[in-house]
């Protein structure tokens, strides 16, 4: 299996705090802090999305149980493929009751203990599409492992996306507990001098306990991302995440996204079932021609002559209203009803794909528009809170409320570019091509 694409790296979103990398981060306010730091001999250690991934593949129960179904399938069209097995019979026959000779095995010559084999000539192409349909079965579960692949590694990305957001936002939020811990120092030292009001004192505590809640709130998040993240890596999930500068590329346009959903493997999985269900209905035509079976006997008679045997036994099926034709109709119903199935999975899949198209055309333009407008800004504002209270034009606070805020667009602006992250696994999973080993490219 091959590993995940190098495309996915732009996906490891830390380009969202790459302006800042040179910033201090927060002593920990909590017992646990996620995305400690390692050292740098420690660097190998660090989980990038695509190890994660690749961790998914390599011992996922949800796939080695699909594997296991449709080689139990394989093994079935075999068997099915073949002709019955022969039957033994043995009895006896001709004993009288009710003349002098009740219960005798001897003094009626009619008596005969018999032996046979008997043996079901189902037809040959009976047989044959009996075995299709079970390697259908097999190919249709087939497009389901593939489907259940795409599906792992998108649920993995996700939940790695989920971790790196959550963690990097607590490191952000730890930051700004800091920038309003200053703050609530700055003004009470205003206050008590009589530069500030208590009012705008106690607002800057009751805004500091607000940040402090969230930063607890991403903590949560990023313990229960954590766990998420381990339903496909196991304790892998604990190692700390990686960054990258990797910034995303954008996907190609619209209509050649929806042109390739349409081989999407969940499609390729009706194909097979339609399939199938073209050779449910000939088979359903196969039960108005009746099999043949032969019987061989050997009759054994104490005292008299023994007797040898062949007979034959031939379906009669002239009464055809109550089954034969019943069980075409539901075979023709059925196939019916999976094409109709394949269109509705169809319009579901160019709608997921519209969809998620538009979520990361919208977070890439933000993110292009907080990149080029609202991060200059926010520094432009600090700098120029800072030469005001060089100057002695401005207070300490304005510098603190610029820090804060700038910190605040960064929040957000990791929002903006996990969203966008995810919005193209989601793409990828509805839109990524068959390669010749059924693999992602």
């Amino acid at each position: 299996m091959t590993a995940w694409p190098r495309t996915w790296g732009f996906l490891i979103v830390g380009a969202a705090c790459a302006h800042y990398a040179a910033a201090a981060k927060a002593p920990p306010a909590f017992a646990y802090v996620p995305a400690v730091e390692p050292p740098a001999e420690e660097t190998a250690s660090l989980l990038t999305l695509d190890e994660a991934v690749r961790l998914a593949m390599v011992d996922q129960p949800l796939l080695t149980s699909r594997q296991a179904t449709i080689e139990s399938e394989q093994q079935q069209a075999v068997a099915a493929a073949q002709l019955p097995d022969p039957k033994l019979s043995g009895g006896l026959k001709e004993l009288p009751v009710d003349t002098p000779e009740a219960f005798s095995v001897r003094r009626d010559n009619f008596t005969e203990f018999t032996v046979g084999v008997s043996q079901e000539f189902t037809r040959a192409e009976k047989r044959r599409l009996k075995g299709a349909r079970q390697w259908q079965g097999a190919d249709a579960d087939r497009a389901a492992l593939q489907n259940d692949e795409w599906a792992v590694r998108r649920d993995t990305s996700l939940a790695w996306l989920d971790v790196y957001e959550a963690e990097r936002a607590y490191q952000l939020t730890q930051r700004l507990i800091d920038e309003a811990a200053l703050q609530v120092r700055a003004l009470e030292k205003d206050y008590t001098a009589g530069k500030a009001s208590q009012a705008d004192w106690l607002a800057a505590k009751v805004e500091a306990e607000l940040v402090s809640d969230k930063a607890h709130d991403w903590l949560h998040h990023a313990l229960r991302a954590r766990d998420g993240l381990a339903r496909w890596i196991g304790d892998a999930a604990r190692r700390p995440l990686a960054d990258s500068p990797a910034l995303p590329v954008s996907p190609i346009a619209l209509p050649a996204l929806i042109a390739r959903s349409d081989h999407h493997p969940v499609i390729g999985g009706f194909d097979r079932q339609i399939d199938a269900s073209a050779t449910d209905v000939a088979l359903a035509r196969q039960a108005y021609k009746p099999d043949v079976s032969v019987e061989l006997y050997f009759a054994y008679r104490r005292d008299f002559a023994d007797f040898v045997g062949v007979q034959f036994t031939v379906g009669l099926p002239y009464f055809t209203q109550n089954r034969q034709d019943r069980g075409l109709a539901a075979a023709l119903k059925q196939s019916h009803a999976i094409e109709e199935r394949k269109r509705d999975a169809l319009r579901e899949l160019h709608a997921q794909v519209n969809q998620d198209y538009v979520d990361w055309l919208h977070f890439t333009q933000r993110g292009a528009e907080f990149d080029t407008v609202i991060i200059p800004d926010a520094q432009r504002r600090v700098d120029a809170a800072r030469s005001a209270y060089a100057t002695g034009r401005g207070g300490f606070d304005a510098v603190l409320l610029a820090r804060r805020g700038r910190l605040d667009v960064q929040v957000q602006r990791l929002s903006l570019a996990v969203e966008a992250a995810r919005a193209q696994v989601r793409l990828n999973y509805l839109t990524v091509p068959q390669t010749a080993s059924g693999d992602a490219p």
